[in-house]
């Protein structure tokens, strides 16, 4: 994740200027075009972004739709060089799957693809590719609505500060905290 600092927030602060001087048609027209990625890579995507973030008692990332944003964003945000790297990490996750268990990701039952998730993850944290697919997913997750109002606690204008707060199983964390 990116550290939140003054350049990173006037970036932000920007683009949301620039984006409200942009007429409605112009939006809906972004809204329209047709997704990037085909069939195939889509399920994959989805099988991934599911084994990342499975429904439990919260939304899970195909839920939020996860993998139509990141559609949205390699299409019209990634340039060619981080597109290229996403879809590679994407599509080297898939090959090491059917060399494993002798079927693409997308096919293999959610038990089998943690399973062998879990194992990938271990042995490619490290590649930068993969770990900033995984860190646009869960972004992506997280800077959904459901993301940070219903996995995360949200309060438009907190309290006072508490500088004991109890843990429990049950404890969410606060949305927008760290996000960059």
């Amino acid at each position: 994740m990116i550290e939140l600092d003054r350049r990173h927030m006037l970036e932000g602060l920007a683009a949301l200027i620039g984006l409200s001087a942009l007429p409605a048609d112009a939006l809906a027209a972004a809204a329209k075009k047709p997704p990037l990625l085909d069939a195939p890579t889509t399920a994959l995507l989805a099988a991934v972004s599911d084994t990342f973030i499975p429904r439990t008692d919260t939304p899970g990332a195909v839920q939020v739709k996860v993998p139509a944003t990141v559609d949205a964003l390699l299409r019209d945000w990634a340039n060619p060089a981080h597109r290229a790297a996403h879809l590679a990490a994407l599509k080297a996750i898939d090959t090491a799957a059917r060399a494993k268990t002798g079927k693409p990701f997308a096919l293999l039952t959610p038990a089998a693809r943690k399973t062998f998730l879990t194992g990938y993850d271990l042995e490619n944290f490290s590649n930068p590719d993969y770990y900033k697919l995984k860190d646009l997913l869960v972004t992506a997750y997280y800077m959904s609505e459901p993301g940070a109002t219903v996995e995360l606690r949200y309060e438009h204008v907190p309290g006072a500060w508490e500088p004991s707060i109890p843990l429990t199983k049950d404890t969410r964390a606060w949305a927008g905290h760290n996000v960059g």
